[in-house]
C-alpha cells in the first residue's frame, strides 16, 4: 500500500517549477524519506529516476565524488557510468539517499544550484552530522523536514480523506461535527499507533496491534543504537537514560518541566546537556521552551538557575509503547478511566506538540514569572501579525480555562483555543474575545 504524505506536494512543486536548487529532505530516521522520494521520483521522472544509495554501496559512490566537487559534468558522467544509463537534464532526477554519509557529496550539493540537473537528497541525523563538520552547511540548497505522519495523514491512510476535509471545515466554522465520536475513536487509535510509517502500514494491512508494537519496538531499538554509537562523541549511556526518562517526566502531575535530576540521581546540566542536544538534533525529541511573556515577541524564560523547558518525543506512538500498556485500555470507553489523568494528559500534550511541529509552528509553554504566581498554558503561539494565541490542552471533556482566560485578558489575545474531547464550539467573553473549543483530533488544523 502507499501512504500519502503532504511532502509529496512540495516535491512535485519543486520538480515542476523549474527551480534549479537541489532539494534536501531531512528528518529523523524511519519517517519515510526514502520511500516517499522513490515513489515521487518514479511518478515524476519515470525511467529518468536514478538513485545512489550511500548506505549500501558507499565505497563505489566515493569514487564517483573523487573528482573536483565543482566539476558537475564529470560527476554526472560518473553517475551515468555507475548506473549504466544515459542521463538527460530535461528528464532525469538524481537521488542521493542518506547523503550525510559522504561529506564530499553533501558539500557538492552547492554546485548544482543554477545547473540544469535536478538533484534531490535525503539525510538522517543531519543535525548531528553537521555539528561535527569543519565546513559550514552548503548554501544554495532548499531544505524540507519530514516528520512522522500527522493525524490528517493518518486519516488518509485509513481511507478517511473525507473526514479529514470535513474536520478542516468545522475548524473554521466551529459548528458541531456529526461524526465527532468516530473521529475521537480514530484519534485514540492514532495515540497508540503514532505516525511512523511502518507501524501505520502494519495497522492498515493487518489490524493487529501486536504487529504495530513489533515495529514500534524496532524503531525504538534503532534510535537507541544510534544514540549509543561510540562514534557520536557523546555519552551514549546518558543519552539513553534521558530517552528512557522522558515518558516518566511527562507523567508528573505537577510541572512537566524537564529535570536533569530525574534522569539519574545527582544529574547535572553540564553532564546531560550535550546528549540532550544530540537527541534534539537527531529529530527524535522536541525541546519546548517556557516563556513568561504575554505579548509578542515571545522569548524563552530563564533565571539564575538556568533555562526551563519540556521535552517531548517526536512520535506519540513510540512514546505510548514505552509505557507497556495495552492499547485496548485507551480505546475502550468503559475502561479508559482506569488510566490516570496524568497519563492521558501526557499523551494528549505530546500529540499536540507533534501536530504543531509537523506544521512548523513555533510555540512555547507559558508560566507566569514569580514564585507566588500560579497557572500554566501548555502552548503559546505567535502569529506573524504579532498576535499571541494561547492553546490549552485537556485530555478529557471536563475542562476549565482559568489560566487561559487570564492570559487572554492580560495578553490582549484576539482568541484562544482549548483542545479537549468536547465538540467544536465557542464562547465570547465580556471583552469580545473568543475561546474556541476544538476537539483534539483537529490539532492538525492549527497552522
Amino acid at each position: 500500500m502507499e501512504l500519502k504524505r503532504k511532502l509529496e506536494q512540495d516535491i512535485s512543486s519543486w520538480f515542476t517549477s523549474g527551480a534549479r536548487r537541489p532539494l534536501l529532505i531531512k528528518g529523523a530516521r524511519r519517517t519515510g524519506k526514502t520511500f516517499t522520494i522513490e515513489q515521487m521520483g518514479r511518478r515524476l521522472a519515470g525511467e529518468g529516476f536514478v538513485k545512489l544509495d550511500f548506505q549500501t554501496d558507499l565505497a563505489a559512490i566515493e569514487r564517483i565524488f573523487s573528482c573536483p566537487s565543482d566539476d558537475v559534468d564529470a560527476t554526472i558522467a560518473r553517475i551515468a557510468e555507475y548506473k549504466r544509463v544515459d542521463l538527460d537534464p530535461s528528464s532525469s532526477l538524481i537521488f542521493f539517499d542518506e547523503v550525510q554519509l559522504l561529506d564530499k557529496a553533501l558539500n557538492a550539493l552547492r554546485f548544482y544550484e543554477d545547473s540544469p540537473w535536478r538533484i534531490i537528497a535525503s539525510g538522517s541525523l543531519l543535525g548531528v552530522t553537521t555539528k561535527r563538520r569543519s565546513l559550514p552547511f552548503p548554501p544554495g540548497v532548499q531544505q524540507i523536514e519530514m516528520h512522522p505522519l500527522d493525524f490528517e495523514e493518518f486519516l488518509w491512510s485509513v481511507g478517511e480523506e473525507r473526514m479529514a476535509k470535513d474536520i478542516r471545515a468545522h475548524f473554521e466554522s466551529l459548528e458541531p461535527y456529526v461524526l465527532h465520536e468516530r473521529a475521537l475513536e480514530l484519534y485514540r487509535r492514532y495515540l497508540t499507533i503514532g505516525g511512523m510509517p511502518l507501524p501505520v502500514r502494519r495497522w492498515c494491512e493487518t489490524g493487529d496491534m501486536r504487529e504495530v508494537e513489533l515495529e514500534q519496538h524496532a524503531i525504538d531499538a534503532t534510535y537507541t543504537a544510534d544514540m549509543t554509537d561510540p562514534e557520536n562523541g557523546i555519552s551514549g549511556i546518558s543519552a539513553k537514560r534521558i530517552w528512557e526518562s522522558l515518558p516518566r517526566q511527562l507523567l508528573r502531575s505537577s510541572s512537566k518541566k524537564f529535570k536533569y535530576a530525574d534522569v539519574v540521581r545527582g544529574g547535572r546540566r553540564g553532564r546531560l546537556l550535550k546528549p540532550l542536544e544530540w537527541l534534539a538534533a537527531a529529530g527524535i525529541v522536541t525541546i519546548h521552551d517556557r516563556t513568561a511573556d504575554m505579548q509578542a515577541p515571545l522569548t524563552p524564560y530563564s533565571d539564575d538557575e538556568g533555562s526551563f523547558f519540556k521535552v517531548y518525543l517526536a512520535d506519540t506512538g513510540i512514546m505510548f509503547q514505552k509505557f507497556g500498556i495495552d492499547a485496548s485500555l485507551v480505546l475502550d470507553n468503559a475502561r479508559r478511566d482506569e488510566l490516570s489523568a496524568d497519563f492521558r494528559g501526557a499523551l494528549a500534550e505530546n500529540y499536540v506538540m507533534q501536530a504543531l511541529r509537523s506544521n512548523e509552528v513555533r510555540s512555547f509553554y507559558w508560566m507566569p514569572e514569580g514564585s507566588g504566581m500560579r497557572g500554566e498554558v501548555e502552548f503559546l503561539l505567535q502569529t506573524k501579525s504579532a498576535e499571541v494565541v494561547p492553546v490549552e490542552v485537556k485530555s478529557g471533556r471536563n475542562v476549565s480555562a482559568k489560566s487561559l482566560r487570564r492570559l487572554m485578558s492580560a495578553g490582549r489575545s484576539p482568541y484562544a483555543i482549548r483542545l479537549s474531547e468536547k465538540e467544536f464550539g465557542k464562547t465570547v467573553d465580556d471583552e469580545g474575545r473568543e475561546l474556541r473549543s476544538v476537539p483534539l483530533y483537529a490539532a492538525f488544523c492549527i497552522e
